[in-house]
């Protein structure tokens, strides 16, 4: 065996090479870990927050939904159960996709200010000429 114990007693992997520190310090195989940064006070909005673990969850809950649909469907052979399960789970996903979406469109025009400028007709102002 090559890692096993040699009649002497001594093991192949016991050797140590001459290049082989005393001691092994695990903090020098790689770079430093760097910390993070701390939040100023006030920069997590309560809002953003709530709505960002809501659609944790019902992103969670359509995804359990899409996956044991089809499986209930196949594999058990309650194609019923299964489906509406899967109708939940493509519901659930859809509104977390709206919500999202909305999300954005609101933070975007909160960023950019109030919508563009309109001209007298209503139409938007065309800025290329």
């Amino acid at each position: 065996m090559l890692d096993g114990p040699d009649e002497d007693g001594e093991g192949v992997l016991s050797e140590k090479s001459p290049y082989e520190p005393d001691e092994f310090d695990p903090s020098s195989l790689g770079p430093d870990v760097p910390e993070a940064p701390d939040p100023p006070d006030g920069a997590a909005n309560s809002e953003v927050t709530s709505l960002f673990w809501q659609l944790v969850v019902v992103f969670n809950i359509a995804l359990l939904a899409l996956s044991v649909g089809p499986m209930l469907a196949y594999f058990d052979g309650r194609v019923d159960l299964g489906v509406r399960i899967t109708l939940v789970g493509a519901l659930a996903f859809a509104y977390g996709y709206v919500r999202y979406r909305r999300f954005v469109k609101d933070r975007d025009s909160d960023e950019t200010g109030d919508e563009e400028p309109a001209e007298a007709d209503g139409d938007p102002a065309d800025h290329n000429g």
